[in-house]
């Protein structure tokens, strides 16, 4: 049975989504330290004062725009954390897959400032961001370990083979265009094919 959402509650949850879509586009666009509560306000159509109601700060925008993606992105992944049965090479496609056709769902300009925010966040924010980040790339190194171990991959290093899958993916969103001639699976698969040809192992 679904409950029925109080109307206040509803009202909040639709009005924090607005602050910080818009802030995220800001933030991207004029800069962080350049944009300030008043801007973020008139970009509301409300009060600077309006925006307190939800967060103590502009600094407390930018940690909630990242760390939802963040959040999201460890979600999309988590299910391969403890695959030991499907073969690695499709635990990389469902990764990287699965990544980019989350981030081409959500605003361009905050999966951008979620990715190079990290400098402008509080010491305790930045390690809450560090600490989903060491999430999704623990469950990344375990695909790429089950791959070397079953001679799928050849991997030199694997910390950079993780940073350079993940800039793929997270930057093919800058250039990536739903009305384009190629689909988002179509584009998924081109990515896979590309990072997995840079790392399988060849055959003996």
């Amino acid at each position: 049975m679904v409950k029925n959402i109080p109307q206040a509650e509803s009202s909040s949850s639709i009005k924090k989504s607005r602050i910080l879509d818009k802030a995220g586009a800001l933030f991207w666009k004029k800069g962080y330290h350049s944009t300030s509560m008043r801007d973020i306000a008139s970009a509301c159509n409300c009060k600077a004062a309006n925006i307190y109601n939800y967060f103590a700060g502009k600094e407390d925008i930018l940690f909630e725009v990242t760390r939802d993606i963040h959040e999201r992105a460890v979600t999309s992944v988590k299910h391969l954390d403890e695959d030991e049965v499907t073969s690695p090479i499709e635990q990389l496609r469902s990764l990287v897959k699965g990544h980019f056709g989350l981030l081409v769902r959500m605003k361009r300009s905050s999966i951008l400032i979620s990715d190079t925010g990290l400098k402008d966040l509080s010491i305790e924010h930045r390690k809450a961001i560090v600490q989903l980040r060491d999430i999704y790339d623990n469950i990344m190194r375990k695909v790429i370990e089950r791959g070397i171990k079953k001679g799928l991959f050849d991997v030199k290093d694997i910390k950079v083979t993780i940073y350079l899958t993940s800039s793929v993916i997270i930057r093919s969103t800058i250039w990536f265009s739903p009305k384009g001639r190629l689909s988002v699976d179509e584009v998924g698969d081109i990515m896979f094919d590309y990072i997995y040809r840079g790392i399988k192992a060849e055959k003996k």
